[in-house]
């Protein structure tokens, strides 16, 4: 009869134990009614114009919508005489 007393109690303490671990403290304040279309977490907090600055400098440096070219620079007035060029260009297939 003591082992079977004894099994009733690593019973109960194994249940208890199994009840308290499914109660995470992350577990607690969530929001279980959920409503379609409707954000209900927390208000995003306001951050600084420096911070600001500084994610858009980070997104500058990630390309732009002019050339994908896989992000590293930052496309700016070009001073290229565009027209030295292309007669460079033409010189350069002329050589035989």
């Amino acid at each position: 009869m003591t082992t079977r007393r004894v099994f009733t109690v690593l019973g109960a303490v194994a249940v208890s134990a199994f009840v308290l671990a499914a109660c995470r403290a992350e577990e607690q304040g969530r929001i279980t009614n959920f409503k379609p279309g409707v954000y209900m977490g927390k208000k995003d907090t306001q951050i600084s114009p420096a911070k600001v600055r500084e994610l858009r400098q980070r997104a500058a440096y990630q390309g732009s919508t002019v050339s994908r070219s896989g992000g590293g620079s930052i496309i700016s007035e070009s001073t290229v005489d565009l027209g030295q060029l292309k007669s460079r260009a033409q010189n350069q297939r002329r050589i035989d």
